[in-house]
């Protein structure tokens, strides 16, 4: 199954893109007035569906088709990874997208927009023959991006109809100061990058980046095997991340897509983010820090190569996903000490502090030694210099984001941002390492995984038996006086960074000293 960039256009003889051609198509179906029973997803023969799953199942290439679908939302592709055998969680998704009336043909649609010929062939039969021509189509614009990737450079791939998103950055900057925004391609991202006005200068961008290597685009195109569906690592609102192999090292490789629905707006802010992590991670180098190895500018989307992290997550060792075994309670103590670590250094280290924004236990990624790595800086932004507690003017963030469960009541509900809303999320993750449970559960109660653990003391009383027995990480349970002295470290430093007054919790360089300790 090869699964090649869905926003790369292949020139046709007409001189019209696949794409292009695809969506006029598809425009001119929501048209017509007449349907079928036989017309609707849900309606698609069961051995047909167990056909679909045996194509998008392996390497999770129905995440790539989920990326793209109208109507699914985190939720839905929540509720497809929780599937188990002998559960399918292409059935599962295509269960859902059914349900909200979605048809075959669109289904068809999509399958070519993300060339999946084989998926298109299953249900070949189900869709009106006039369409058939999309998939003779897929397969000459996979063998054009082939030898475009092998034998044409990054010139043929312009011709093709690219706009590198170099070239986007120095239209914004151009741009900045216009009053309206087109919304035609390529210019529509034109402003994007005056988000950032109020933490960074373009300039200031650029000079970061003068030590970090440029990579292009169709080396990115190599290394990830033109993005093929197995090698995804994980997604988030705004990228996907795949594995790759790059000039013989293995990294990862975050590609800054949205979804192919997504409005204006939402196009914007994935282009901020994307810029503002390569700014905050061009500029500062740590231990603790996830490694920025280079950059792609010159093709359709931005990307970003990383050090490839061997051990996955903290929140996936933490869950023991994949079989993994639990972690110990010294190799705990390692990682929290380690990303707080991280934190201070960014903490202290300019004039203002940086503030990461979100940080929770999904982006505290391990290496092969299982040394912590802060990553996913789409969120950072330039703090202000501190006073101390009680400050008169705090910075007032624009939108909330971030990770409900991590965040701090002062921001959600008053938008306030200072370094305690890293020590707060912070509070969770030391949290969530002790116990071994979810910053947030539904079915729990209460949801929240800091409310959960001050309810469940204030049944039980302080006594430190009792927190261990009720609850220590039920997987690798403390077994001497060193292991328990750590989970009630865990508990005793969570509670005072989730603090609800921001005043009252510490600041990093405390919390490392006590770490240390």
């Amino acid at each position: 199954l090869i699964v090649v960039d869905i926003y790369m256009p292949i020139v046709s003889s007409t001189g019209v893109s696949l794409l292009q051609r695809i969506m006029v198509y598809a425009s001119q179906m929501e048209a017509s007035p007449c349907s079928s029973h036989s017309d609707f997803v849900f309606s698609i023969p069961f051995a047909v569906r167990k056909q679909l799953s045996a194509i998008l199942d392996p390497g999770n290439a129905w995440e790539t088709l989920a990326a793209v679908m109208p109507d699914i939302n985190n939720e839905d592709v929540e509720a497809c990874r929780r599937a188990r055998d002998p559960e399918s969680p292409t059935e599962i998704l295509l269960t859902i997208w059914g349900s909200k009336g979605n048809k075959v043909i669109q289904l068809y649609n999509l399958l070519a927009r993300m060339r999946l010929v084989r998926a298109m062939e299953m249900i070949h039969h189900l869709v009106d023959p006039k369409y058939h021509h999309w998939e003779k189509e897929c397969v000459r614009s996979r063998a054009a991006i082939r030898s475009a990737t092998h034998n044409g450079s990054s010139e043929s791939l312009r011709n093709q109809g690219h706009v590198p998103i170099a070239a986007r950055l120095s239209e914004q900057h151009s741009c900045q100061n216009a009053s309206v925004i087109s919304t035609k391609p390529p210019q529509n991202l034109s402003n994007a990058t005056s988000a950032t006005s109020a933490t960074s200068e373009p300039s200031g961008l650029f000079t970061g980046l003068q030590n970090t290597p440029l990579v292009r685009y169709e080396e990115i195109l190599v290394a990830t095997d033109n993005f093929a569906a197995e090698n995804i690592l994980g997604r988030g609102g705004y990228g996907v991340v795949y594995k790759g192999s790059w000039k013989h090292t293995q990294v990862a490789v975050k590609r800054i897509q949205a979804k192919g629905d997504s409005g204006i707006e939402h196009e914007k802010e994935r282009l901020r983010q994307s810029l503002q992590e390569l700014r905050t991670l061009a500029k500062y180098r740590h231990d603790n820090i996830l490694p920025l190895y280079g950059y792609s500018l010159d093709g359709p989307e931005p990307c970003l190569v990383y050090q490839y992290m061997a051990n996955g997550s903290l929140e996936d060792r933490i869950l023991c996903r994949k079989g993994t075994p639990p972690l110990t309670w010294a190799q705990k103590r390692n990682i929290a000490e380690g990303s707080a670590r991280g934190l201070h250094f960014l903490h202290s280290i300019a004039r203002a502090p940086i503030i990461h924004g979100d940080v929770k236990s999904a982006n505290i990624l391990l290496d092969k030694y299982l040394e912590p790595k802060l990553g996913d800086f789409g969120l950072s932004r330039d703090g202000q210099v501190e006073t101390g507690p009680g400050e008169k003017s705090p910075l007032i963030a624009s939108h909330i984001k971030g990770t409900l469960a991590y965040l701090p009541p002062e921001f959600i509900t008053s938008k306030i941002l200072t370094t305690k809303l890293d020590v707060y999320s912070f509070g969770v993750v030391l949290l969530e390492i002790g116990t071994a449970l979810r910053a947030y559960v539904d079915s729990r109660e209460p949801h929240s995984l800091v409310d959960y653990v001050v309810h469940i003391q204030a049944r039980i009383g302080k006594d430190p038996k009792k927190m261990i027995e009720v609850l220590a990480d039920r997987r690798c349970p403390p077994i001497d006086q060193v292991d328990s002295k750590c989970f009630l470290q865990f508990m005793r430093l969570g509670f005072q960074c989730s603090q609800k007054d921001r005043d009252l919790r510490p600041t990093f360089r405390t919390i490392v000293d006590q770490l240390a300790d």
